[in-house]
């Protein structure tokens, strides 16, 4: 039979608590990596337009 003692159920916890904290922190990273993400589409595809405009009116001239 398993006996528990307070030692080892607050040295479960801890682990347990530690795991939480790393989750957490991933989530964290992940979560500003796809922002960035999303921001760096947004600047290109800003860009992209301007250069696409810019040809259409080089192309109407020409």
């Amino acid at each position: 039979m398993l006996r528990l003692n307070g030692k080892a159920v607050r040295h479960h916890f801890d682990g347990v608590h530690g795991k939480v904290v790393q989750m957490r922190e991933l989530i964290d990273v992940l979560d500003n990596m796809f922002d960035s993400f999303y921001k760096v589409n947004k600047i290109s595809k800003s860009m992209l337009g301007q250069v696409k405009q810019e040809r259409k009116d080089l192309d109407r001239f020409s």
